[in-house]
């Protein structure tokens, strides 16, 4: 059987068994339960009676854009499907909770986005398992209806993503420490579907710290500081880092690619896959400042006739937002919440929701020794520069208009004309996005 069709079963029967299980533990007090309301908060759902009983909300992601290119030798002005999802979150008991979300956009085999089950223990400390979000990094733990920019940043590349595995996490102290650490296949999304040499986990944790959460000073109260790190041997079918700007972002265009085929010829080994990452957040009423720093680095890859080298990449960004209509954002759990708006939009009444206004610097730095320069699909540096405009009619609706320079060090090719071979080169990319968003 394929790897990429056993593990989809085995992911698929984990969580059926989880399922199943669990229903047979608390089938009779489920029997008792006859009485349900359905609503809307946060999501559509329908809960019994019954305090901490049964639960189930339904709810998903829809977002188009349209997107405009400066460059002239940009072809991509248009229109486009950015995502559309579906997400089924649910509780069977007080310690047995479940999550399921599907990717419908796009061509890709892989659109199991999440699968988990979570067993909750000491109210506020959890296992989790199934295919889910590596705990790393402020940004990507933040889910999209909580970004203020149209896409994350460039490093978002450099960190884990999602993956098969386990997971430990919580909080201490009434949310001023919060934690996760796990292992995973250390593959990615659907991550046994490409067989390898090794079978060692990733070992992947987050810490979060907000030190002068419950000392009573309003104004340093929302502040915290947390580190990242992961952990892996790694073989071959590993090594692929595809890094993106915020106009790449959900094409086939990268400022930077490293795979087993490089500049040095095919790659024959691989050793360790290490990355580490800080950040900073700071909350004090409408105005919201974060930053972060990744840093990731493939260790020993050896090329074909040549000596074993490392691979090193890091990024940093730092972002401001402030919300004119005096919205103050919010932690939970180590994660910023989407601005819920201080009066919806309802001209009738003079009210038209949310507006938060954004801006962000981030670099990219690439290794230069793993680049092809004849080959013009991969950069030393990139710096960027992001203005968004976010407005918030409905919890669950907003509008986006993001526009990104980003500057390159080197050329990067974008088009082939196939009649006459001339090629279009850019070492510059400015983008307006437009987005309408409906997460519900």
């Amino acid at each position: 059987m394929p790897f990429k069709n056993r593990s989809r079963m085995v992911l698929f029967f984990s969580v059926t068994l989880f399922l199943g299980v669990t229903m047979l533990l608390t089938t009779e007090n489920a029997w008792c339960e006859r009485i349900f309301f359905a609503g809307y908060n946060g999501g559509f759902y329908i809960k019994s009676e019954e305090a901490g009983g049964m639960a189930l909300r339904f709810g998903g992601a829809f977002q188009t854009d349209y997107r405009y290119y400066a460059e002239n030798e940009r072809s991509d002005n248009g229109f486009d499907i950015r995502r559309a999802r579906i997400i089924f979150r649910g509780r069977l008991t007080h310690w047995f909770r479940f999550g399921m979300q599907y990717e419908f956009e796009g061509n890709e085999p892989r659109n199991l986005v999440d699968a988990y089950g979570d067993f909750v223990f000491r109210g506020s400390h959890g296992l989790k398992f199934g295919q889910f979000k590596e705990p790393f990094s402020l940004e990507w733990q933040t889910r999209d209806k909580g970004l203020f920019f149209a896409e994350r940043s460039m490093g978002y590349a450099l960190t884990p993503g999602r993956d098969l595995g386990l997971m430990l996490h919580g909080t201490f102290f009434d949310d001023a420490v919060i934690y996760g650490i796990g292992i995973f296949n250390g593959d990615g999304i659907d991550g046994t579907s490409r067989e390898g040499e090794h079978d060692e986990p990733e070992i992947t944790g987050r810490l979060v710290f907000r030190p002068f959460k419950n000392i009573g000073m309003a104004w340093a109260g929302a502040f915290q500081l947390g580190c990242s790190g992961s952990y892996a041997k790694i073989d071959l079918s590993n090594v692929a880092l595809n890094v993106k700007t915020t106009g790449m972002a959900g094409s086939g265009r990268n400022i930077y690619i490293l795979s087993h085929d490089t500049k040095f010829g095919v790659l024959q080994n691989a050793g360790d896959r290490m990355r580490g990452g800080i950040e900073v957040a700071w909350i004090n009423g409408p105005l919201f400042i974060q930053g972060e720093y990744i840093k990731l680095k493939y260790g020993e890859l050896k090329p074909a006739g040549a000596a074993a080298r490392d691979a090193v990449f890091s990024s940093y960004y730092v972002s401001a937002t402030y919300c004119l209509t005096g919205e103050t954002p919010v932690f939970v759990k180590g994660r910023v919440s989407p601005i819920y708006p201080n009066r919806f939009f309802n001209p009738s009444e003079g009210t038209f929701g949310a507006f938060c206004l954004s801006a962000r610097l981030e670099h990219f730095s690439g290794d230069e020794n793993w680049i092809t320069p004849d080959a013009h699909v991969s950069v030393r540096k990139a710096d960027a520069v992001s203005v968004a405009l976010n407005w918030v009619l409905f919890p669950m609706c907003r509008i986006i208009a993001d526009y990104t320079y980003t500057d390159l060090s080197d050329r990067i090719r974008v088009n082939v004309d196939p009649e006459d071979g001339e090629v279009d080169y850019i070492d510059r990319e400015n983008v307006v996005t437009l987005r309408f968003s409906f997460d519900f």
